[in-house]
């Protein structure tokens, strides 16, 4: 484990919450084992392959130290990074759950957030040395705590690793009790497994929260005569529309950019109606995600009715 505070001293460089490119990151001297270690602590955030964010909060208590000399368990957002879980933004505090009936008097550490709360033996589990709690505890606590695109996010994160499936995040949240029990409840139903990142785990949330049609997540397009055209993040293919979350004004290289836009002409080509947003978009200016696919569905239900109105008129 690295000195955390050492090294994200590092990335003071950077503003909060700013995207950030791996190798900006790395310009700065931080190593790829340190990056890989700040990102477990939480400190750091993964958003998408090769792109992070960091927050105001760089220095956070080494989790090996604090969970031996408080007896505590990691938990909430820093259960899941130290699992290495994508989250949708850094935390600013180590996350760590103690008994209820502990003296509280000794329960205090700078940079340390202390719920409590009794966890069962199957709510906790030792990774890389560290007690954290279990993937299913994990997410409904996050639940039950944060804001539903966060969980769901932290949700998607688990079953991208294999670390859990949607069944057990739906029975565990069912078998909870207390006012936040449903938050938990819909967290699992609305986890994806397919969900390729954060931002589209957070994008699928608004548009469900509008009330709009459920897509299809990672659809897979081909022309009627069976020609690949590409893999879109979400799709409405009675619809035949497309959303594709494209949150990165700088793409990893000059061919990746030239593919993008290419899958895409060739969608609108094939008939599709393409529309692109920005993470900006989504954590900035949700309304305009939701009137942007509102109005896409929209049109391309009315020309759907014109289509019929004119094949009975003929």
């Amino acid at each position: 484990m690295v000195a955390p505070r050492r090294t994200s001293d590092r990335l003071r460089v950077f503003e909060p919450d700013k995207l950030i490119h791996r190798n900006q990151i790395l310009a700065t001297g931080v190593t790829g084992p340190e990056l890989t270690a700040l990102v477990a602590l939480g400190v750091v955030t993964r958003l998408w392959r090769g792109w992070y964010t960091t927050g105001e909060v760089l220095g956070l208590p080494d989790p090996r130290g604090v969970t031996r000399s408080m007896r505590v368990v990691v938990s909430h957002q820093s259960a899941a990074a130290w699992c290495g879980v994508d989250l949708p933004g850094p935390v600013d505090h180590l996350h760590v759950t103690a008994p209820r009936n502990r003296g509280r008097r000794s329960d205090s550490a700078v940079g340390v957030q202390i719920h409590r709360a009794v966890l069962q033996p199957d709510d906790v589990r030792l990774v890389r040395g560290v007690r954290v709690t279990a993937p299913d505890r994990t997410v409904a606590d996050i639940a039950r705590s944060a804001p539903l695109q966060v969980a769901v996010a932290v949700a998607d994160g688990y079953l991208r690793l294999g670390l859990t499936t949607v069944s057990s995040l739906s029975s565990y949240a069912e078998s909870l009790a207390g006012p936040r029990r449903p938050a938990a409840i819909r967290t699992a139903n609305l986890a994806d497994p397919s969900s390729g990142s954060v931002f589209e785990s957070m994008t699928r949330v608004l548009l469900a929260d509008a009330g709009l049609p459920a897509p299809c997540t990672q659809y897979t397009i081909r022309t009627p005569g069976g020609r690949w055209i590409g893999r879109v993040d979400f799709a409405w293919p009675e619809a035949r529309v497309v959303l594709e979350c494209d949150g990165f004004q700088h793409h990893a290289s000059r061919d990746s950019f030239i593919r993008d836009r290419r899958r895409w002409s060739a969608l609108v080509r094939a008939g599709w109606r393409v529309a692109v947003v920005s993470w900006h978009d989504v954590v900035d200016d949700p309304d305009y995600v939701v009137q942007l696919v509102g109005d896409n569905l929209a049109a391309a239900q009315s020309e759907v009715a014109h289509k019929v109105a004119r094949r009975h008129a003929s």
